[in-house]
């Protein structure tokens, strides 16, 4: 077992051990004549999770501090619906009410930068952020680099789309910060193999050294899917992306351990940005939840809500959402740690919670 002070637990949490199976995805992002579609997989040992409606007005901080002493502090502009594997403010995806949508995937091949000046955020605390704090993807490539990942969090890269159908890719290789967007987005997809992987493999046919789970032929699949959707062929975006994520680009079975004869694809999630709408199945849960964002509350006086991803719901899940609980958030905290081997003390685990728990109506905001 891991020993982990407060400071370095959500790292624990999101990159437990690249050589070892951990959250793993493929994403990807296309435009239709009613608006863009981003679809995303989580590929993981277990299922479990909820869904978070965060409000805007919060004010909020980072945990790491900067090499000047700085933690980063923020103020959420923009409300959200989250898909957290640990917990509250610890995302692995999600949309805001703006239309942005980021989704995290495992990328061994990832380094931090050095430490500097900008305040550090863990590789959930960036999903946030930007959620947060951004309305597009052009605005999210540039707030991103007005942080950094703290040093030794790095162990993914971020899919990224916009209600003007933007995309791009977040990457952190040999400690810089590089991203793909535009021109350099030819494929708008990701797996768990680098960017640039996935686009020599379209283009000459090369498996990179690491390959997870088949990563640039998922990218490729998914490719295709997307260029091979019509619009008039009777079949909604909705469900058509839907089909791609439990059908064409799940994760190979055992890939990660030849013991278990399970689904390593956990969770299948649809946005349809144009109508702030979420799709969503579980392997665990397979009827599909909807969940439109036009008719939440996210100002920061409303109670903080939150719902078992695995819920025994189908259809519209906007009334099933329940107060925040405490004990319910150190339930899902201590599972994951438990199921990850990570050996993080019960008073290490309520003080990240109780930080979290401290973050209010910013002084100047009434909702």
């Amino acid at each position: 077992m891991r020993q982990a002070t407060v400071v370095t637990i959500c790292c624990l949490l999101l990159a437990v051990s690249l050589g070892s199976p951990s959250p793993a995805c493929t994403s990807f992002c296309f435009n239709t004549p009613d608006g863009p579609i981003f679809a995303t997989n989580l590929d993981l040992m277990t299922g479990d999770g909820h869904l978070f409606i965060n409000r805007r007005g919060i004010a909020k901080t980072g945990y790491n501090t900067s090499t000047l002493g700085e933690t980063a502090e923020w103020v959420s502009l923009y409300g959200s619906v989250t898909f957290n594997l640990v917990g509250r403010e610890l995302p692995w995806g999600g949309m805001n009410e703006a239309g942005l949508v980021v989704s995290t995937m495992q990328l061994n091949a990832s380094r931090c930068p050095d430490a500097d000046a900008r305040p550090p955020l863990s590789e959930a605390g960036l999903v946030q952020y930007l959620l947060d704090t951004c309305a597009s993807v052009q605005e999210a490539l540039a707030v991103a680099q007005e942080v950094r990942l703290a040093q030794n969090e790095c162990g993914s890269h971020y899919l990224l789309g916009d209600e003007a159908g933007d995309c791009a890719a977040i990457e952190f290789l040999d400690g810089e910060f590089v991203s793909y967007h535009g021109e350099t987005l030819p494929v708008r997809a990701l797996a768990n193999a680098t960017y640039a992987s996935g686009v020599t493999y379209l283009e000459q046919g090369v498996v990179p050294a690491d390959n997870p789970g088949e990563s640039v032929e998922r990218v490729a699949a998914a490719a295709d899917k997307m260029k091979r959707f019509n619009p008039d062929g009777g079949v909604s975006p909705i469900d058509y992306s839907l089909a791609v994520l439990t059908e064409t680009v799940v994760a190979p079975k055992k890939w990660w351990s030849d013991l278990f004869n399970e689904p390593y694809t956990r969770w299948h999630m649809v946005f349809d940005v144009a109508q702030r709408q979420i799709h969503f199945r579980t392997v665990d849960k397979a009827a599909v939840r909807r969940l439109s964002l036009a008719g939440l509350d996210f100002s920061c006086r409303a109670p903080l809500l939150m719902l078992d991803v695995n819920a025994d719901l189908e259809g519209n899940i906007a009334g099933d959402f329940q107060p925040y609980d405490h004990d319910a958030n150190l339930k899902i905290f201590r599972t994951f740690c438990d199921k990850w081997g990570i050996d993080v003390s019960e008073e290490g685990a309520r003080e990240l919670i109780r930080l979290f728990e401290s973050f209010e109506c910013a002084v100047a905001s009434d909702g």
